[in-house]
């Protein structure tokens, strides 16, 4: 006859005690396990050439002037005034050697003191301890670091882009830091530190990107919601006026942008099918349509949520309102968005750089739910771990999918490598230069600049290379160290230079990996230079047997004179670089 084994309630109650650590510990590896991997995305896609709107910085010092000065800073950029991110580029220029590795390093960083912020917010707001805690840094951790936002992550550029929210967030926490201190002491012993960081964080996050305008009227509405002196709330309206006043003086909106108003009016409907992709993009593959009716759908139950959850958000504290105010800057910044950008389809939603926006908006909203699991006043059993449990599926679902952005963000970053062996070679690839470059003409100036500076592309080795004969430079190797092949050869005459483009791949069989470059010799003397890290199908019939991977190359080199041998060599990687024979043409 079979037995049944009844736990005693005091081992049941242990184990259900242990459950929400477990989880959370869980939770906050899988968030430490996202910032590694995006780490190393960063890493993977890296490219020390300036992309698109950085070039706008080159482009005015090449021209003689000074990027620190303020009318630069002042400059208006699309609907932007970057006058805080023109701080970072102008540093990157003059004492980073423009190499991108000083703004890609501050993005890191900035999402760090961000997740920093969050967590400290829920300690000191919302003082969550133990699990809670952990839980929502964990969770935090991976919203901001999801690489599917690849694109603020490996562009320089979009410093202004992370820049700005951590500035909401700090701008957030710091009035709601002065309204505790308001109610802790009297009118006359309150200090009001706090109050002014509040206002230098939105000014700073006005003039990092322009959806800082947002947060005026958000600071406004929380200052009188929170019943702050009648001094404070008048300091907040006076900056907001004087800030947005200065933000549009002489403001002329940009030709190629539809007016938001009139789109507003005459699509409503694209409006919301934008709206809905930007936000719920990345959760439904059923089409817009879907989507629409999901927001819809959500916005009538937030309606409904606000009157019924006001007892919930009074016993989540200051922190409740912390993560509420960011969820409306984030939803208040994608009507923007879809405002202005709705006409160019609802595909534009999807794109990485918004990314930012939605996680951290899912982020609060994760949050709270985390907080009316554990804090409801009418509990349900086993409620927070349900949170735990449903959290965690997110996470792993979410890593089930990290592989496709950091192939795009690979992609990328060889796309920028390729563009600069065109550079370096002087076989000027108008193709492939014009995904790199916004307007060609002036594109010889600007990279006599880098050269002349030894800025990006040309504060390496590799310019020294050309002209030299292989063996100068680098010790040469068995060919067995190395795999490869030649599979397209293509003549190049654009732009007033002529040369030819190889592709093929390249393997260093000792250390099973891509080498880092390949060299083009033409009798001997280094001519030519090319990027490794295109993903390439498993070459057949090679043994031992290679694996799918980034060894694709592409290559560029003089126009060689008729007779000249062509060789290929691939670069590998040590402690001296060495080269090993590919093929020959």
């Amino acid at each position: 006859m079979a037995t049944t084994y009844n736990m005693p309630e005091a081992e049941t109650g242990q184990c259900e005690a242990r459950a929400p650590a477990v989880l959370a510990g869980l939770i906050l590896l899988g968030g430490f396990l996202t910032i590694v991997v995006s780490l190393y995305m960063v890493v993977v896609s890296y490219s020390s050439l300036p992309y698109y709107d950085q070039w706008a910085e080159v482009t005015y010092a090449a021209n003689g002037g000074n990027v620190f000065s303020p009318a630069w800073l002042w400059e208006r950029w699309l609907e932007h005034r970057h006058v805080i991110p023109k701080l970072f580029f102008g540093a990157d220029l003059y004492w980073f050697q423009c190499r991108q590795i000083f703004l890609l390093a501050s993005i890191f960083v900035i999402q760090l003191l961000h997740l920093a912020v969050l967590s400290w917010g829920m300690w000191s707001l919302g003082r969550w301890r133990g699990p809670l805690w952990l839980t929502g840094t964990g969770l935090a951790a991976f919203c901001l670091f999801y690489p599917s936002q690849w694109e603020n992550f490996i562009w320089g550029f979009q410093v202004c882009f992370v820049l700005a929210h951590l500035l909401a967030s700090l701008s957030f926490v710091a009035l709601l830091l002065y309204s505790r201190q308001f109610q802790q002491h009297s009118e006359n012993s309150s200090s009001p530190r706090f109050l002014v960081i509040s206002l230098l964080a939105a000014l700073a996050a006005t003039y990092s990107l322009a959806s800082g305008n947002l947060l005026w009227p958000i600071l406004i509405a929380a200052a009188v919601y929170l019943r702050l002196r009648y001094t404070a709330t008048i300091s907040i309206v006076g900056a907001g006026i004087v800030s947005t006043g200065l933000y549009f003086y002489h403001y002329v909106r940009p030709g190629h942008h539809p007016r938001p108003i009139f789109s507003n009016l005459r699509a409503p409907l694209r409006m919301v099918s934008f709206l809905a992709e930007y936000l719920f993009g990345t959760w439904t593959h059923h089409g817009i349509y879907v989507a629409a009716c999901i927001v819809i759908g959500e916005l009538a139950i937030a309606v409904v949520l606000v009157f019924l959850a006001r007892a919930y958000f009074r016993r989540l504290g200051l922190l409740g309102i912390q993560l509420l105010l960011t969820m409306v800057f984030c939803a208040a910044t994608a009507m923007i968005t879809a405002a202005g950008r709705s006409s160019l389809g609802a595909v534009l939603a999807r794109v990485s750089r918004y990314q930012t926006v939605v996680l951290l908006f899912w982020c609060c909203a994760g949050l709270l739910l985390l907080g009316f699991s554990f804090f409801a006043r009418v509990r349900v059993r086993h409620s927070f771990v349900a949170a735990q449990l449903m959290l965690l599926v997110v996470l792993a679902a979410g890593f089930t999918r990290i592989e496709a952005p950091i192939a795009q963000a690979r992609r990328h970053g060889f796309m920028l490598d390729t563009a600069a062996a065109s550079l370096l070679t002087g076989v000027y690839d108008q193709p492939q230069l014009e995904w790199v470059y916004p307007i060609l003409d002036e594109l010889g100036r600007d990279v006599s600049y880098l050269q002349v500076h030894q800025l990006s592309i040309f504060s390496g080795p590799v310019q020294s290379w050309f002209g030299k004969r292989l063996e100068y430079v680098f010790p040469e190797v068995s060919f067995s160290d190395c795999n490869g092949a030649v599979e397209t050869v293509v003549s190049v005459d654009t732009l007033g230079a002529r040369g030819i483009r190889l592709s093929g791949w390249a393997w260093d069989t000792k250390r099973r990996a891509p080498p880092s470059a390949v060299v083009v010799t033409l009798n001997g003397v280094i001519r030519g230079y090319g990027s490794v890290g295109q993903r390439h199908a498993s070459p057949g019939g090679v043994q031992p047997k290679i694996a799918d991977g980034y060894m694709g190359f592409v290559a560029y080199a003089p126009a060689a004179p008729r007779g000249s041998l062509v060789t290929i060599y691939a670069v590998l990687k040590g402690a001296r670089p060495t080269a090993c024979f590919i093929a020959a043409k």
